[in-house]
């Protein structure tokens, strides 16, 4: 399974058994946090058998987690864009996780406070092995995101795989403009509509291929 695949069969998921993430899985969930890491410098890391995280009585009770004690915490360094960086990165981690045959859930409310070691933690991602593969969200009308008329096939495979990308509320609040292979994606300025837009972001290159447009 590919990146583009697990996006087409990835839902979010609060609900997991007690099966452990470990082996070969766990290494390889790592070695992609440190790739990302790497190649971005944000800081994600994965957090194990930590039930405090989700465990919260109005957290439960609002968001209706349940064995939820693995996540994968997901900073950086203060900046402007950090948030829609957080979207964009992290929806890497759990595009990868989906091809290991684990499944996740991004949690705004799970987020740890404060800093550590400079980085700033903007949002949690629940990970684990669901009890269900999950529901697919309820999407808008296509013509509420992107105007496809006469538009290139990649710029509507970009805006397809684009609107599967997972978002606050599956509000799907962002809007996908072209002009000629120039392409921006819009969102308002809240924290999490950034961050969708950072999630929005990565799926719409996954979709139309990075080598056919470029962010304007």
């Amino acid at each position: 399974m590919d990146l583009y695949e697990a996006a087409r069969l990835r839902h979010s998921v609060r609900q997991y058994t007690d099966r452990k993430i470990e082996g070969e899985t766990l290494g390889l969930l790592r070695g992609e946090l440190n790739r990302i890491n790497s190649e971005s410098g944000m800081a994600l890391e994965l957090v194990l058998d930590e039930p405090k995280a989700f465990g919260g009585f109005m957290l439960k009770a609002t968001t209706h987690f349940r064995n939820a004690v693995n996540y994968i915490s997901v900073s950086g360094p203060e900046s402007e864009d950090l948030n829609w960086k957080a979207g964009y990165y992290g929806e890497q981690a759990v595009l990868y996780a989906q091809t290991l045959g684990l499944n996740t859930c991004w949690a705004l409310m799970a987020k740890k406070s404060g800093q550590t070691g400079g980085m700033r933690n903007v949002i949690n991602i629940s990970v684990g092995y669901g009890e269900t593969q999950g529901v697919p969200h309820k999407d808008k009308p296509v013509e509420k995101i992107a105007d496809l008329t006469d538009a290139p096939e990649w710029f509507v495979r970009g805006v397809e795989c684009a609107m599967l990308a997972p978002t606050g509320l599956n509000r799907q609040d962002f809007t996908i403009e072209r002009e000629g292979n120039s392409v921006r994606i819009n969102a308002s300025g809240s924290a999490l509509k950034q961050i969708d837009m950072g999630i929005a972001r990565f799926h719409f290159e996954l979709g139309a291929g990075k080598k056919n447009f470029e962010w304007a």
